[in-house]
């Protein structure tokens, strides 16, 4: 077997109480997206069926159930046209990557979440989706292959997060997976990490989320580094992302698709290491927070988006994107306006293309004096 680092690692066993039934949990946490606090300030509250924490939960097992029977659809070679030159070829070959990578977080959420024996149907889902890619996938090929594989592969790491304490993951399909992120994923991360707009965000994404998994902190402690040159890089004085801003109609869109994997990756830095990226500003004194602010501006005052003043301008929505980013953000900056933009939408869920705050209602973050374990 690998040598694993451990520095980070540590379990907890707890006893927790869902709906009346007691839930031992033993949830290894190596410094991922989620928090054993974080689970267990979930379950406190769908016990107690406050909204919008059960609401949330009941529309995530609506989803679970919908796919339960559904086949796996991993595939060897991974092969991604561009989406500028074959959209609808694009599409087709995400949807088997992002499926899967929904089948098992939304799985391997649910059986953290939830108390009576269907949690074991939705710990074994989710493990038959990461042994299938383990088991099949051996590479991502394409224009866009990398990118997708890093932007709805990251799903499956997310999953295999939460799935750490399930005793039915036996050793060997553990291994297989960490195998996967050591030959596939990881390599396919490296190879877009110096990119310098949303590719490169969702490649430091994967990179972080990936050897956090693994245990590998000092490959995280350089992550982190890559994350605050990338924050630096990418963020405007005035909290614009000009790589995303220069993209025509979509441009809005895509600062919203660069701050979604850069915000979860500074989420991963806080759990693994205890560092708060979230507050840290480049040398033009801007950071993510600004950037958030100024996507802010816009998703409530769409019509002075400076960068594209065409009515086909894609426009924010609160139930859709960036409405997860903003939700999973209201728990790191308690103090801004966040919070009212998105308490109509409730419950959120983002899921079918990226996976960076999916399910960001159920799963709330928390605040900053609580950042990591």
């Amino acid at each position: 077997m690998r040598k694993r680092f451990l520095v980070f690692t540590f379990v907890m066993s707890v006893c927790l109480v869902i709906s009346g039934v007691a839930v031992a949990q033993v949830f290894e946490q190596a410094g991922g997206l989620h928090t054993r606090r974080q689970v267990e300030a979930a379950r406190t509250r769908i016990a107690a069926s406050e909204h919008p924490w059960k609401a949330a939960y009941d529309a995530l097992l609506k989803q679970v159930h919908s796919g339960l029977d559904t086949p796996t659809e991993a595939v060897a070679d991974f092969n991604v046209p561009g989406f500028y030159h074959d959209a609808e070829g694009h599409r087709s070959a995400l949807r088997a990557l992002a499926h899967d990578a929904w089948r098992a977080y939304s799985c391997a959420v649910a059986y953290q979440l939830t108390a009576d024996d269907k949690r074991i149907q939705y710990a074994e889902k989710a493990l038959e989706a990461l042994d299938a890619w383990a088991v099949i996938n051996k590479q991502a090929s394409g224009y866009d292959g990398s990118l997708v594989m890093a932007y709805a592969g990251v799903g499956l790491v997310f999953a295999a997060e939460l799935m750490t304490d399930y005793d039915g993951w036996d050793s060997a399909s553990r291994e297989r997976f960490e195998g996967w992120l050591t030959t596939v994923f990881l390599p396919t991360c490296r190879g877009i990490v110096d990119r310098s707009n949303n590719w490169g965000d969702w490649a430091v994404l994967g990179c972080i989320a990936a050897h956090s998994f693994l245990g590998d902190m000092d490959a995280v402690d350089a992550d982190i580094a890559l994350i605050r040159r990338k924050i630096g890089d990418a963020i405007d004085a005035d909290g614009s992302m000009p790589h995303e801003t220069r993209r025509g109609k979509r441009g809005i869109w895509y600062t919203y698709f660069a701050l979604a994997p850069l915000t979860a990756a500074c989420q991963v830095a806080a759990n693994a290491r205890g560092v708060d990226l979230f507050r840290y500003k480049g040398a033009n004194g801007a950071g993510v927070e600004e950037a958030l602010d100024y996507l802010f501006y816009y998703c409530e005052n769409p019509e002075e988006w400076p960068h594209h003043t065409e009515d086909d301008l894609a426009h924010p929505k609160p139930n859709q994107w960036p409405g997860n980013l903003f939700e999973a953000m209201t728990g790191i900056y308690p103090d801004k306006n966040y919070e009212a933009w998105v308490a109509d939408a409730r419950p959120i869920m983002v899921f079918g293309h990226h996976y960076a705050w999916a399910v960001p209602t159920v799963l709330r973050t928390l605040p900053p004096g609580e950042l990591g374990n």
